[in-house]
């Protein structure tokens, strides 16, 4: 009884979240670098999808279907990207950077 109480509502916590930030995704991408809203959006448009998420470390495009459903892509952008404080893209996830303590101080990036 309680599980069927708990996922509606977690699922309209996430949806709604998602609504939210779905707002203004180009702006978003913009405040990061400008032009990478425009970018993003001819990447999901060449596919005939609408940008419609940012992240730190990734972006998601949303397409209808001919079956009249939705289906969405998420892109992670490209590893070793800065995120954040001391931090970087790996994989999609904005993970906290690795230092090699030697000298000179150098870094063990997820780039390769």
């Amino acid at each position: 009884m309680i599980r069927k109480v708990i996922l509606p509502i977690s699922v309209v916590l996430l949806a709604a979240s998602g609504y939210s930030n779905a707002q203004n995704p180009k702006q978003d991408a913009d405040r990061c670098s400008p032009g990478l809203g425009d970018y993003i959006t001819r990447v999901c448009s060449s596919y005939g999808a609408k940008f419609i998420g940012f992240s730190e470390c990734s972006y998601t495009c949303d397409r209808q279907q001919s079956n009249g459903q939705t289906s969405w892509t998420k892109h992670n952008l490209p590893d070793g990207l800065p995120c954040g404080k001391c931090k970087e893209c790996c994989v999609g996830i904005c993970t906290p950077i690795n230092f090699n303590f030697g000298n000179p101080l150098s870094l063990k990036s997820c780039a390769k």
